[in-house]
């Protein structure tokens, strides 16, 4: 099977078995491919060990990125050991090494090969997530709608969201009367089947249409009468807004300004001083986009005055009236909380650069803070030790916390992906101030690396007693360690812990164009400060427009989440992490010394997994100090 795909995708007949592919998926895989799954001789013997060899080249290839010779790998497996029991696994490893080759109709082959073949597999909810991706890069969105629907089916609860909508909610909105129809065609007795009758009718209502959509609520009438999506397309039909009490998830807009970017700041008031600093960061942003890519884009401003309800009606205004493709604000965590509010009924995706609410994020899918960088930054580490370090066991210890539990299972995750081993997971509480039991756990277990996402006052408390207790392995956690507090309270028991830098989100050159740029004697230091995130943020934006090509909110949203959750992220060798990482060396961060990884990584494709620990203190001595430019914030204080 593995050969046959290869063939069609050199005959560029990918789209054509993608469909079939598809209408299979949507109505549940064929039985003829359950049954090719299901019935096949089981290997043993020579035939078995010879497989499992394989698998274990394949698993080691794919930890190194050598992604041709994975697919080669894959390929063997898949052609001649078809009863090989991990061949799930196999079509999962072949999909994220041909994404990384950018070879993105093979990817989605293989994808769909999985879903067909093994429709009972564990991998099968990982695998219709990650193919709605590929589909969403290759710009066909309705494919990945078709992948994110049989998601949903699977499991209703789990993708629903906290406001009762299916977590493929921004993609839906994206799809035009015509495909909503098709879906329905497909989607019929399933949950969201009324849901989509719903959006049908709000787009013809949008485009004029009103006996279709009296048709569609024939429809639903027909079916259900009393359920609430019926009830609201109705409600449209009649003009009273949608669901009873509230207003429609799609309120009606002419067209799109996708080239424009509403801010929201307080240009007067107790906090003029910043949001004038924050609005000129994000005006320099602009003209410096504008004129690298000559690109045409433009910001529309609404002043808040800092107040949350002012801040609401300035982005009902900036959606509807101005109609632009993304907000950008609103300063404080208040403000932005309100305006996340309405740019999540509108679907407008929002970019916080700085409200320190950490749980802004939650408001909407479409809600995201650049401040609040963890995921990325946890991404980055695994990536970092299994692919560069090359580490295997990795212990993680975390507070008992949502968040915790959020970064620790985004870290297995990624280290597991690129072949590592997690051997222990520890929790802690808050109030604890003795971690001598979860060290020792982890230490039975010999861990080569622990990452803990801890605060600067739970790593005061805990470094001592890694050190203490002799944990022997490298310490990782998140750029919340850029702490002078930190650095002067653990001493040298922190010597080689490893932690992200929290401008990794932003090219290093940025800050080199907004130090070169702007005027800061016209602004206090904090202005400032505030004034560079917002130009780092601007900058992601426009340039995530820029690079997505996205036509409508939808696409900018998804485009968007690949960016800031590290799915489009390119770490490339030793050297792709100098500017990103930083080391404790002597009580002061210094830049991932990937000089020393360099040279094995390019004579074996790889590094040697003890590198830094041969690296002597030395050569620590000779690193560069982090330069006063890129010095980040106290974020222990």
């Amino acid at each position: 099977m593995g050969r046959v795909f290869e063939r069609f995708c050199g005959l560029g007949l990918v789209p054509v078995l993608l469909v079939v592919l598809v209408a299979a998926c949507i109505s549940g895989c064929s039985p003829s491919y359950q049954e090719d799954a299901n019935t096949t001789e089981e290997l043993s013997g020579s035939q078995l060990e010879q497989a499992e060899k394989l698998y274990a080249n394949l698993r080691r290839e794919v930890s190194l990125q050598r992604d041709r010779k994975s697919l080669e790998l894959a390929g063997t497996l898949l052609d001649y050991y078809p009863a090989f029991d991990r061949n799930d696994e196999v079509l999962l490893l072949a999909v994220d090494s041909a994404t990384r080759l950018e070879d993105l109709p093979r990817a989605r082959s293989f994808g769909d090969e999985l879903l067909s073949r093994y429709p009972s597999s564990p991998l099968v909810d990982q695998t219709l997530l990650k193919v709605s991706e590929l589909s969403l890069a290759a710009s066909d969105t309705f494919s990945a709608v078709v992948y994110q629907l049989r998601y949903h089916n699977r499991d209703v609860q789990r993708s629903t969201q906290f406001d009762g909508l299916p977590r493929c909610d921004s993609l839906l909105k994206t799809l035009g009367a015509s495909e909503l129809g098709s879906l329905m065609d497909e989607e019929k007795g399933n949950s969201l089947w009324t849901y989509l009758g719903y959006l049908r009718t709000a787009d013809y209502l949008n485009d004029g249409l009103y006996p279709q959509a009296e048709l569609v609520v024939g429809e639903l009438r027909v079916v259900d009468q009393d359920e609430q999506w019926t009830v609201a397309a109705a409600g449209l039909l009649m003009g009273q807004g949608g669901l009873a009490g509230g207003t429609t998830r799609r309120p009606t807009i002419g067209r799109v300004n996708m080239d424009q970017v509403g801010v929201l700041s307080p240009l007067s008031g107790r906090y003029a001083v910043l949001g004038n600093a924050f609005y000129d960061g994000a005006l320099l942003a602009l003209d410096v986009t504008n004129e690298e890519l000559g690109t045409q884009f433009v910001l529309k401003v609404e002043d808040t005055g800092g107040d949350p309800v002012t801040a609401a009606l300035a982005a009902r205004r900036l959606c509807a009236e101005d109609a632009c493709g993304s907000l950008f604000g609103s300063l404080m965590s208040n403000p932005t909380a309100s305006t996340a509010l309405v740019a999540d009924i509108y679907g407008v995706p929002l970019v916080s650069p700085t409200a320190t609410n950490d749980h802004v994020w939650e408001l909407g899918a479409g809600i995201f803070q650049t401040n609040l960088t963890g995921l990325h930054e946890v991404r980055l580490l695994a990536q970092l030790a299994t692919t560069v370090m090359l580490k295997e066991r990795f212990a993680v210890l975390h507070e008992n916390t949502p968040e915790g539990e959020r970064h620790a299972q985004v870290f297995a995750s990624e280290v597991e992906k690129f072949g590592g081993q997690v051997v222990a997971v520890v929790q802690y509480n808050l109030a604890d101030t003795d971690f001598k039991k979860a060290i020792l756990s982890m230490k039975k277990e010999r861990p080569e690396v622990i990452f803990t996402p801890a605060t600067v006052d739970q790593m005061v408390l805990l470094a001592p007693q890694l050190d203490f207790y002799k944990a022997g392995a490298l310490v990782m956690g998140l750029s919340n360690w850029n702490s002078e507090r930190l650095f002067q309270r653990t001493g040298q028991v922190l010597e080689r812990a490893i932690f992200p830098n929290d401008l990794a989100l932003f090219p290093t050159l940025w800050t080199g164009e907004f130090n070169g740029r702007w005027v800061g004697k016209n602004y206090p230091k904090e202005a400032t400060a505030l004034a560079l995130k917002s130009y780092q943020a601007m900058r992601l934006l426009l340039d995530t427009m820029a690079q997505s090509g996205a036509t409508n909110r939808g696409q900018l949203q998804e485009a968007l989440i690949r960016r800031l959750a590290n799915r489009d992220m390119e770490a490339e060798g030793p050297e792709s992490f100098s500017t990103t990482v930083r080391m404790f060396s002597n009580e002061q961060p210094v830049p991932f010394p990937s000089g020393i990884f360099a040279e094995s990584w390019a004579l074996t494709d790889g590094a040697e997994p003890d590198s830094l620990s041969m690296l002597g203190m030395e050569d620590l001595d000779d690193l560069e100090i982090v330069p006063e430019g890129l010095e980040l914030p106290d974020s222990g204080q």
